[in-house]
């Protein structure tokens, strides 16, 4: 399995890290994108050997990441085998003449190569403030029609269990330059003796970045689900996935137009 993603949530501090090899990567606080830059394809292979390091315009990013928990395995016929792993995370950030010490938590994301080429791919975690993790991955074919033919898979670790969900719906919201703002979410257990889950989630901050045939929007959102609350990255992916064109930083923001809804 290859490292495909990396995120950081530290809500105490307001920081945001999102990771993704062959795609974007952004650091931001609060509202404010402190650095935005592609990563490789490869950016990411090397992340067991030592410390992450990253540069910002104004200081400097340094976290060691260590596995935390159960992972969460998911397998469709066109997403392919996933894993995500909550993990610990120790450093700093360094922001000018201030320095954020940081113990927090934060995702893993592998994969291997079984998925389908998608026109559009939909990633999201949401770290609940009770040690759970949630993952749902959607892709659907180029061609397909827009709602019936993507598949969706999700599960929920948790101290309590762990959960694989028969149904998935996720309805999101978006402004007048596409960006994600707001979703409703639907997980529904094969089992009918487990109640479904429901939650609504905003965005707090986010980034886009162009590749030569999509582009690919990433944004922290947080989480409200019956009674539980939580942080964690929504990315949408609009173009042919497994493109070797390389992904360009287009625009940040903490958008708040007036969204449109779509799927």
């Amino acid at each position: 399995m290859k490292t495909r993603s990396v995120e950081i949530i530290d809500p105490e501090s307001g920081l945001f890290v999102s990771l993704t090899a062959g795609g974007s990567g952004a650091i931001m606080l609060g509202q404010h994108v402190l650095a935005a830059s592609p990563i490789p394809d490869n950016g990411l292979d090397r992340l067991s050997d030592g410390p992450l390091e990253l540069e910002t315009e104004r200081g400097s990013l340094s976290v060691r990441i260590g596995p935390q928990g159960e992972p969460i395995v998911l397998q469709g016929e066109i997403t392919g085998r996933r894993e995500a792993r909550l993990a610990r995370i120790r450093g700093e950030l360094r922001e000018g003449d201030r320095t954020i010490d940081l113990d927090c938590r934060g995702v893993v994301h592998s994969h291997d190569d079984s998925g389908r080429i998608t026109e559009l791919s939909r990633d999201l975690t949401i770290v609940l403030s009770d040690g759970g993790l949630i993952s749902i991955v959607a892709g659907r074919e180029p061609g397909a029609e827009r709602h019936s033919a993507e598949e969706a898979v999700a599960a929920i670790s948790h101290p309590g269990g762990y959960i694989d969900f028969d149904q998935v719906l996720l309805s999101t919201e978006y402004d007048t330059s596409g960006r994600q703002q707001r979703a409703t979410l639907e997980l529904w257990p094969a089992s009918e003796e487990i109640s479904a889950l429901h939650g609504a989630g905003t965005v707090v901050a986010g980034s886009t970045a162009k590749t030569g045939s999509g582009r690919i929007n990433t944004a922290l959102f947080r989480w409200a689900l019956d009674g539980y609350s939580g942080f964690g990255s929504y990315e949408i992916r609009m173009g042919p996935a497994g493109s070797d064109d390389p992904a360009e930083v287009a625009e940040t923001s903490a958008a708040t137009e007036s969204p449109e809804q779509r799927g």
